[in-house]
């Protein structure tokens, strides 16, 4: 690539579309800033200058990544009923995960990323984001960490299913929906309550 003169704005935003194509289309290990600067036409040692090391520019696609993945969500509807905001909001997965597939998985599968604390942050960031925007659609205005915790459970399902769907080609979306949205109902009106009602069941033992 022929060296351009850019802005250092446009240059780090240049620098960060390469690397975002490297990161999401190679394994980590296979990926150095040094190919990145090639791809780019800039000195390796501007990209060390513009984002650090070779890690840190990671975490900044990463960060791009689970932002660019995250659902845009709408306001909160009274008028719907539960099932059919579950409808809604299986939708919402889906449709995210069809548009963004690349970037979908690529901050998903970050999280296997060894056990780098600042990228657990940034992954578990985007997993809370994801069930706060559940529990807006679904209008429950104090969650229990209970339900929380099914919610996010539950993001380990959407993860697998669009897997299924969208790289596997094993299921179709029709199917997904289907498994995602009665999965989802079930969890939310009947086995999350009986997990409720067993919490409490062992708090009131525990204070006898």
């Amino acid at each position: 690539m022929s060296y351009q003169r850019l802005s250092p704005d446009e240059r780090r935003a240049q620098i960060l579309d390469v690397a975002r194509r490297m990161f999401t289309e190679l394994p980590y290990s296979e990926v150095s800033t040094a190919a990145i600067a090639r791809e780019t036409g800039v000195q390796r040692g501007l990209i060390h200058y513009y984002f650090g090391t070779k890690r840190e520019l990671f975490l900044k696609v990463v960060h791009g990544l689970t932002a660019s993945a995250a659902m845009q969500v709408p306001p909160p509807d009274d008028r719907l009923t539960l099932p059919e905001s579950v409808e809604l909001l299986v939708n919402l997965f889906l449709d995210t995960a069809d548009r963004n597939a690349t970037t979908w998985f690529a901050a998903l599968d970050a999280e296997g990323f060894g056990q780098d604390p600042e990228l657990l942050r940034i992954v578990n960031r985007f997993k809370d984001e994801a069930v706060k925007h559940m529990l807006a659609i679904l209008r429950v205005p104090e969650p229990t960490e209970t339900l929380r915790a099914v919610l996010r459970v539950y993001t380990g399902l959407v993860d697998a299913a669009t897997r299924q769907w969208l790289q596997e080609r094993t299921l179709d979306r029709e199917q997904v929906h289907t498994l995602l949205a009665r999965s989802l109902l079930a969890l939310v009106s009947d086995i999350g309550p009986a997990l409720e009602e067993n919490a409490l069941a062992k708090d009131a033992l525990a204070k006898d």
